[in-house]
């Protein structure tokens, strides 16, 4: 395996989950593993479970002043007993700068160098070993970057990708009112030539009028990527499924759709 690394974006504020005080990172979630009993686990620790199981050893983790508690969770599961470490990266200027690809930038200097492996902290996907896959094919399709795409219910809401036969990207969409596709993007791999596009697009984003406005989208980037002809491709995982947990009303959806197979539900 090459000069692998896992990234984790937990700088954003969460506002779709006031006024509920518990950060969306630590919601209780159930987790189906095949052949085995279900767990209950911390949402952010579907993110660690699914890098761990792609063989990610190291991982950066963006975090806010607000979600310093992550620090100590993560350092816990990450502590003498575990193969895996993390390391922390505090991002900034969030009253004035907002998107993904600014907590990217926070954790340029610590992630260059390395094929990084992104699992958002609020998603579940599976399978589990998704990365495992996603990684083999990355590598075969010499990719400058590689989209994790999965089945779900919610396309609308998230970020559907059609594919073609060759792996090539026909369209991404980014939460549209008519999805063309009942399914959404969820993780990435990437080499260092898909940072350099993504450093400056966010230092033109800097410079623009548009900060303090509007948000500098991941998607927008993806798209550059594509037409500026880097080696972009998708991976469908066509018996996985993704489920985003955005606000509380999803956790509790999640919750109910496993209390109603045992006879119990919960209101939130």
């Amino acid at each position: 395996m090459k000069n692998v690394m896992g990234f984790i974006p937990a700088g954003g504020k969460g506002m779709r989950m006031k006024p509920f005080k518990l950060i969306k990172e630590l919601l209780p979630v159930l987790i189906q593993n095949e052949g085995q009993e279900n767990e209950v686990n911390l949402l952010i620790e579907n993110a660690v479970n699914v890098l761990h199981s792609g063989g990610i050893k190291n991982v950066v983790c963006t975090i806010n002043f607000d979600k310093e508690i992550l620090m100590k969770i993560l350092s816990d599961i990450g502590g003498p007993s575990s193969d895996m470490k993390f390391s922390f990266v505090i991002q900034k200027h969030l009253d004035t700068e907002y998107g993904l690809p600014l907590g990217i930038a926070a954790a340029e200097p610590f992630i260059r160098g390395h094929t990084i492996f992104m699992k958002f902290p609020d998603t579940i996907v599976y399978p589990l070993n998704c990365f495992e896959e996603l990684y083999e094919f990355h590598c075969e399709k010499k990719s400058d970057l590689t989209l994790g795409v999965f089945p779900t219910d919610n396309s609308k809401n998230l970020g559907p990708v059609m594919i073609d036969k060759n792996h090539k990207i026909i369209r991404l969409e980014d939460k549209p009112d008519n999805p063309s596709e009942n399914n959404t993007w969820n993780v990435l791999i990437w080499e260092d030539s898909f940072l350099d596009l993504l450093m400056r697009e966010v230092e033109l984003y800097r410079k623009s009028h548009t900060v303090n406005k509007q948000e500098l989208k991941i998607y927008d980037i993806m798209v550059k990527a594509i037409e500026e002809k880097l080696n972009v491709n998708a991976y469908f995982f066509e018996n996985g499924k993704c489920i985003d947990i955005s606000c509380v009303q999803d956790a509790t959806l999640l919750w109910n759709q496993y209390g109603s197979k045992i006879g119990h539900n919960i209101v939130m």
